[in-house]
């Protein structure tokens, strides 16, 4: 058996946007520890920095992710003082989340990801920092649309 190591190819996009993604999730919890906040804590609260009050629900949709996941990330977060959490009232199921004082405090924070970009465009030129985002959100838009007639083709069946 071998000891070399197992090298992917050069032009998945899935594998390179992944990998990059990951990196610039390691960079921004880098920046983020001497504040004590995650990375998903981080998105939450520039949400909140944002909107005053926002569902659990919005939550989970902006990050694309599982509301009961995301439910939990609010209550560690209520727990850690960063959020407040309310009822709704025009739904009583509906959990709404605001930012708490001290989740407040940290919004100079609102901006930390044009440092990881900073970081991932090193010696990157304007125009091709600019083309970059252009292909990336074409890129985003094909799969989206794939995504949707792929669903749209299966509930045909």
């Amino acid at each position: 058996m071998s000891e070399r190591p197992v090298t992917p190819p050069k032009d998945s996009l899935g594998r390179l946007v992944s990998a990059t993604a990951a990196r610039a999730q390691q960079i921004l919890a880098r920046l983020l520890e001497e504040h004590d906040l995650s990375p998903q804590q981080w998105i939450v609260l520039g949400v909140l920095w944002r909107r005053e009050k926002v569902s659990v629900g919005e939550l989970a949709r902006y990050m694309r992710s599982e509301k009961p996941a995301v439910s939990r990330l609010v209550d560690r977060m209520e727990k850690a003082g960063w959020v407040n959490k309310s009822t709704s009232e025009t739904d009583a199921r509906s959990v709404l989340v605001s930012a708490s004082q001290k989740g407040h405090q940290k919004s100079h924070l609102q901006h930390l990801y044009t440092e990881v970009n900073a970081a991932l465009l090193k010696d990157f030129s304007s125009e091709e920092t600019e083309k970059l985002f252009g292909l990336l959100n074409r890129a985003h838009a094909n799969a989206s649309e794939h995504i949707r007639k792929q669903g749209s083709e299966s509930d045909k069946s």
